[in-house]
């Protein structure tokens, strides 16, 4: 049984992101929808109270959706064959389109996607304390400099996506885990992210859509760069401490379990336990996606790379999502908080847990929830 229950400062810190942050978003699914075994094997879809019920496929909130946009940023029928930027209908970011990927660089046209860029930020409010390596039009600044000269889309905004941001159009149903009728010339490359690595600030983080994973790199390494503009939620993500045992971020609509669990568990045993919790009174916890774990983690920071003033006990160590990685579907993705960085581990290979419940973002336009009908006790 569910039980309603009333969170005060839940609500009055979701109203606040109603009135004031137009820039916060959902966390997108991941996008898998195929189930797995421990082994690897697919197996259907578990039923509430089975084994296995709680893994990434189970749940389907705020799946994936885009629309192609023309030079003017006008929506495209998906059955359009040529477009200039994508739309994320989840968080409302609004990506650069590639042209070309025939192996030749062409920096002429700043959407080839061949092209290839150091990294380099020469403002020190955003740099994170290191410039980077500049380049005669082709480090990242050069780059983003170029789109907003000319107006690209019409708009001058134009940023670097940070790592979240990067993260949040992985597919992590395909291999390479990238939608690729929405970002079809996509490079098997790593690309750049804006975000510095806290804890080595010569390095910044980048993405790699083969394989779903990222980490950090030398400045003066060259790499593919997709142009973003929209609004950074990073920024205006506000955690609440429900002194229950919970914190809801505010940003995101999603509640957490706030301590650490003492031992590590199992994906399998992850799934169950989070499943089978009652926590505060709520009964429809599960394990978060790789996804939903990366938006608590603060990268501005290491060891552990979250807030501990919400999170006293976090672990710099690993904790298991219930995502399968796809190119070795025997391991689940786990994510570092030593640093923020997301891998994978065999499925019997044990790792911290930390229980969420939720992800109903109250934005306009931006709630999706298809299957279950999630988080259905809260009051507003």
């Amino acid at each position: 049984m569910r039980r309603k229950r009333s969170v005060v400062g839940c609500t009055v810190a979701l109203l606040f992101v109603l009135a004031g942050s137009a820039f916060a978003w959902p966390v997108p699914d991941t996008g898998q929808t195929v189930c797995y075994d421990v082994g690897g094997g697919t197996m259907p879809c578990a039923s509430p109270g089975e084994s296995l019920y709680g893994q990434d496929a189970n749940y389907a909130i705020n799946p994936p959706s885009y629309t192609k946009l023309d030079s003017q940023g006008n929506p495209l029928l998906d059955s359009a064959a040529s477009w200039t930027m994508v739309r994320d209908n989840v968080t409302g970011l609004i990506w650069e389109a590639k042209t070309n990927k025939d192996e030749v660089k062409n920096y002429a046209d700043p959407h080839d996607a061949d092209n290839t860029y150091t990294w380099y930020d020469s403002n020190p409010a955003t740099n994170g304390g290191n410039a980077g390596t500049p380049g005669n039009g082709t480090d990242t600044e050069d780059f983003i400099k170029t789109l907003n000269d000319a107006t690209f889309g019409g708009r001058s905004d134009w940023r670097m996506p940070t790592r979240k941001e990067l993260r949040s159009i992985v597919d992590y149903e395909n291999y390479p885990a990238i939608n690729n009728t929405y970002f079809p010339k996509t490079k098997d490359s790593y690309y750049w992210s804006s975000t510095t690595d806290a804890s080595n600030s010569e390095k910044a983080w980048r993405m790699y859509y083969v394989t779903a994973n990222d980490g950090s790199i030398i400045k003066s390494a060259s790499y593919c760069v997709r142009a973003v503009c929209g609004g950074q939620p990073g920024a205006l993500k506000k955690l609440v401490d429900n002194g229950d045992g919970t914190v809801t971020d505010t940003s995101t609509g999603l509640m957490w379990q706030q301590a650490t669990l003492t031992d590590t568990r199992t994906w399998a045993n992850a799934i169950s336990y989070c499943e089978s919790s009652e926590l505060s009174g709520f009964s429809d916890w599960r394990l978060p996606t790789i996804k939903e774990i990366d938006s608590i983690a603060d990268l501005t920071q290491y060891n552990p790379a979250i807030d501990t003033d919400f999170f006293p006990d976090a672990q710099s160590s690993n904790y298991v999502s219930s995502t399968t990685w796809a190119p070795t579907t025997s391991n689940a993705c786990h994510y570092l908080f030593s640093s923020g960085y997301g891998f994978y581990y065999y499925k019997n290979y044990s790792g911290y847990v930390r229980a969420v419940r939720g992800g109903q973002n109250q934005i306009t336009g931006h709630l999706i929830v298809s299957n279950p009908a999630q988080a259905g006790t809260y009051l507003f």
